[in-house]
């Protein structure tokens, strides 16, 4: 059996790590902002979102506030191949290997005193579930992977005077990971595993005035140690060996801006960087045997833009729309398509949001928001054991759909 450790290691190494990839770190689903693409959301507190979107701007919140969001995201990769041939040459090229995923958050907002609030979030910037069935054909080296990432936040904010404001949350995130795969019709494998981490978000607001505001935030990054177990299983005999797998959740600094420029329109607009240049490597260690893996990535940091709008279309009702553009961490060079792997190849993102807010009473609103991502066309060309190549493009996409409810004690 020790024959199949070392393939093993390596499979695992190559394919787990980028399922935390810039895909999957999606900040609207946290922040409560996808009918503006992203647009706005270290500016503002309309809820109780900024305890996790930007916790200085927790001074907007006058009375105490609780928020809440039900979501469905909705992830499309389809696979192609254009010429794979050796241990890949067979197989199917997996259908639709995406899934419909549920998704909750809940925050809540609580003013000290004039100065002080206190702040609670419970929410994700995401995850992925792709499942390519064990008869594709690059199911050596996955088959499906699910990853769940859940991060609470306890924040504080303090108001320096009418125009500035500080906050700090302390974050902690736990993620967890399933991966299988189908070496031979007779060979699989699954590994489990999970992880806590702790980081800091760091906000500062400032309002030039009511219909003018600007907001920053710094979240740290997170390096999660994935540990459990690795189960082997040949014709119904196998073992479990002990593994550890490191997973990078990127540093990102974002800048929000919100300016009301008549009675019934604003315009919104954010910035950020994420740090996936960090991600220049996976190291994945068998425990039982102290084999150390190390794979090269070659990831770049990536930009984010995004523009967006409210127009007041009566007392109660109230439309957003907003669009958006992210970087890849791979360039557009030919080589990079070595760089990429099956869990969930990355490309340059395209975000197209929209929603509406119905004000129900002065302490009762209800958000409607849908957003559209296209994740590009990635091409992939991957180079296996035995002079074998994984060969194809890929043509991805995402919804997400919810709905935010927020009350006002």
């Amino acid at each position: 059996m020790k024959f199949l450790l070392k393939p093993l290691a390596v499979a695992i190494a190559l394919v787990s790590t980028p399922s935390f990839a810039a895909g999957t770190i999606l900040g609207e689903l946290g922040s409560l902002n996808a009918s503006t693409a992203g647009a706005g959301s270290a500016a503002i507190s309309e809820g109780a979102e900024s305890a996790f979107s930007n916790p200085a701007a927790m001074s907007l919140v006058e009375k105490s506030t609780l928020t809440g969001s039900l979501q469905a995201f909705d992830l499309n990769i389809e696979y192609q191949d254009s010429g794979s041939y050796g241990n890949f040459g067979g197989g199917t090229d997996g259908g639709n290997a995406g899934s419909v995923t549920p998704l909750g958050s809940v925050y809540w907002v609580n003013p000290l005193s004039d100065k002080w609030a206190f702040g609670l979030a419970l929410a994700s910037q995401g995850g992925a579930s792709v499942d390519y069935g064990d008869d594709w054909r690059g199911a050596s080296l996955i088959s499906s992977i699910d990853l769940v990432t859940v991060q609470v936040n306890a924040s504080v904010s303090y108001k320096l005077n009418d125009q500035w404001a500080v906050g700090i949350g302390l974050v902690s995130e736990y993620a967890s990971l399933v991966q299988t795969q189908q070496f031979t019709p007779n060979i699989g494998a699954e590994y489990e595993a999970g992880s806590v981490e702790f980081g800091v978000n760091l906000g500062l607001h400032y309002s030039i005035n009511e219909d003018h505001m600007l907001g920053l935030t710094v979240r740290s990054g997170l390096d999660h140690t994935l540990e459990g177990d690795v189960n082997l299983d040949r014709n119904g005999n196998g073992g479990i060996y002990d593994a550890s797998l490191g997973l990078v959740s990127p540093a990102i600094v974002k800048l929000s801006g919100y300016h009301g420029l008549t009675d019934k329109f604003a315009l919104l607009w954010s910035l950020d960087w994420q740090d996936w240049s960090k991600n220049q490597s996976s190291v994945l260690i068998l425990d039982d045997s102290g084999r150390q893996v190390n794979v090269d990535r070659n990831w770049d940091d990536t930009y984010s833009a995004s523009l967006g709008m409210h127009y007041q279309l009566t007392n109660q009702w109230r439309l957003e729309f907003g669009v958006g553009y992210e970087s890849s961490p791979l360039s557009d060079s030919f080589d990079d398509a070595f760089n990429q792997y099956p869990d969930l190849p990355v490309d340059q993102i395209i975000r197209i949001g929209t929603g509406a807010t119905y004000q129900v009473s002065d302490d009762f609103s209800v958000n409607f928001f849908v957003e559209y991502l296209d994740l590009g066309s990635p091409e992939i060309s991957y180079d296996g054991i035995a002079d074998s190549r994984l060969q194809g493009s890929y043509n991805n996409d995402a919804a997400i759909a919810g709905i935010s409810m927020n009350w006002v004690f």
